[in-house]
C-alpha cells in the first residue's frame, strides 16, 4: 500500500537528467574537451557509455553533475514548464526520483529554473542510488506514470503501470512494456 496516493489517481514521477534537464549539448562540449567527438544521438546515457572509455565517461559525469558552473548552465527540456503547470492545475501529484549523487546541486539547478519549490520540494523529491531504489520509491508514493530516459530504469519499474521512455533523439526501439515519447507535448497526450 502506498502512503501518498491512497485513491490511486494519477501520480507522475520524473527522472531529472535527460527528462527535465537537457544536458545533451553539455555532454558534447565536455566530451570534446576530453578529446572525443560525439553527436547528439550519442548523448543518451545508455548510448554514451558504449562509446566513451569508462575513465572518460566518469570524468565527463563528474564535470557534468558535480561542477556547479556546468551543472547550473544546463537548460530545461523544451515544454517541461508547460507540463508542470498543467499537472499542477489539474492537481496531479508529481514526484522527482533521481539518482543524482549530490542532491544539493540538483536542487540549485531546479531553483535556478524556478521549478523548486514551485513544483518540486523536500516533500516530493527523492534521491536514490540504484534503479531498484527508484522502483521502491515509486511504489511507496503510488506513482502511476513515470518518465525516464534509460531503458534499464524503465525495466526496473515493476510497480509503475504506465512507463514512458523519453527518447528525444529517437535512438531506441519501442516495446510493449513502455510508451516511447520524444517531447513533452507528446507526453501531455497520455494524461
Amino acid at each position: 500500500m502506498n502512503k501518498f496516493n491512497m485513491n490511486n489517481k494519477i501520480a507522475v514521477g520524473f527522472d531529472m537528467d535527460g527528462v527535465i534537464l537537457d544536458n545533451a549539448d553539455s555532454k558534447i562540449r565536455i566530451a570534446k574537451s576530453l578529446g572525443f567527438d560525439i553527436k547528439l544521438h550519442h548523448t543518451p546515457s545508455e548510448i554514451i557509455r558504449t562509446i566513451l572509455p569508462q575513465v572518460v565517461l566518469e570524468k565527463l559525469q563528474s564535470i557534468l553533475y558535480d561542477n556547479h558552473e556546468v551543472a547550473l548552465s544546463t537548460p530545461l527540456m523544451r515544454g517541461v514548464r508547460t507540463i508542470m503547470a498543467d499537472l499542477s492545475k489539474k492537481n496531479i501529484p508529481v514526484f522527482l526520483i533521481s539518482r543524482r549523487k549530490i542532491p544539493k546541486v540538483a536542487i540549485k539547478i531546479l531553483k535556478k529554473h524556478l521549478l523548486w519549490p514551485k513544483y518540486f520540494n523536500d516533500k516530493n523529491s527523492f534521491f536514490v542510488m540504484h534503479p531498484e531504489d527508484k522502483n521502491f520509491q515509486a511504489a511507496q508514493l503510488g506513482v502511476t506514470h513515470y518518465i525516464d530516459d534509460e531503458l534499464k530504469i524503465i525495466n526496473a519499474l515493476s510497480s509503475v503501470k504506465n512507463k514512458f521512455l523519453f527518447d528525444q533523439f529517437n535512438v531506441f526501439d519501442g516495446a510493449d512494456n513502455y510508451t516511447k515519447i520524444n517531447s513533452w507535448p507528446e507526453f501531455k497526450k497520455h494524461i
